[in-house]
């Protein structure tokens, strides 16, 4: 038995006869009459007495025509009511960003996203990049941001940034008195950098073995402020995006354009190419587009 047999036995039912049915649900008579003689063979009773006027419904017809009616409407609202929900603005938006991103600009979007769509739910999970795109590729989260180029293969993305990183030392170092800075400079420093899962880390490795020599690093970490804090006893430089600097005590740290070469911290937006996203995602993924785009 499947639904059709349900709605055939309902409009019998409700019209009281076969040829009538057969006329609203467009089929021939015979095939509705056959839809119904098998479908009392799977129940095993009778469900309608049928003379040559008029079609009437047994005791157990009945019963059965009460429930098979609240099968038939759920089945065709099924549909109307999934797409109706699915354009509610509720929901759940989990998102992926490490903790380099920009605390403060980040935060601003994520305010003003809530003022908008106060019924939607955002679940915020702090990993390296690396993580976050393996969580995105096995969905357990919607949206990342991670600190390099996305693979085009693999997400669809936009640009959330593109910030220059600087150099962030004690005011006793004597580095910090320089107007800038390149990574020749820097051969004899002790580095305080982020651990291996984030990209930075490999960028700031990579460039100074480009420079010729490796780097003293002393200590890496995922935690911001305690790369900040060891900075501040002075056993070490950092190297931050510029807009991250921005929000530093310029009297308890100086921060130093990098240049030959500048190195850029670039942030996108990334989530699984082809996956299709719940209405939620997708209202956050459309906000932030177009909140960036007017605070550029």
């Amino acid at each position: 038995m499947d639904i059709r047999h349900l709605k055939y036995f309902v409009e019998v039912a409700r019209q009281k006869s076969f040829s009538k049915a057969a006329q609203i649900l467009h089929i021939s008579q015979s095939a509705i009459s056959k839809m119904i003689i098998d479908t009392e063979a799977e129940v095993g009773l009778m469900l309608l007495n049928r003379n040559s006027k008029s079609v009437q419904l047994t005791e157990a017809g009945e019963s059965f025509f009460q429930r098979a009616q609240q099968i038939v409407n759920l089945f065709d609202n099924l549909i109307p009511e999934i797409e109706n929900e699915a354009k509610l603005d509720k929901g759940k938006v989990s998102i992926g960003l490490p903790p380099i991103t920009g605390a403060t600009s980040f935060a601003k979007l994520l305010g003003r996203f809530k003022i908008n769509y106060p019924q939607i739910e955002i679940l915020l999970f702090e990993h390296g990049s690396k993580k976050i795109e393996t969580a995105i590729q096995d969905g357990s989260l919607d949206i990342g941001i991670i600190c390099n180029s996305p693979a085009a293969d693999k997400y669809d993305s936009f640009t959330l940034a593109n910030d220059p990183v600087w150099v962030v030392a004690h005011p006793d170092n004597p580095i910090s008195k320089l107007p800038e800075i390149d990574f020749k400079t820097l051969q004899n420093q002790s580095f305080v950098i982020y651990d291996s899962e984030f990209s930075l880390h490999h960028v700031i490795v990579d460039q100074c073995r480009l420079m010729g020599f490796k780097p003293n690093i002393i200590f890496e970490t995922s935690q911001l402020e305690l790369m900040i804090q060891i900075v501040a006893a002075n056993l070490g430089i950092a190297f931050l995006p510029s807009k991250t600097c921005a929000d530093l005590d310029h009297n308890s740290f100086s921060t130093i354009p990098l240049s030959r070469p500048a190195i850029f911290h670039q942030m996108s937006i990334i989530w699984k190419k082809g996956f299709c996203l719940s209405h939620a995602a997708q209202l956050w993924i459309k906000f932030a587009k177009e909140y960036l785009s007017k605070d550029s």
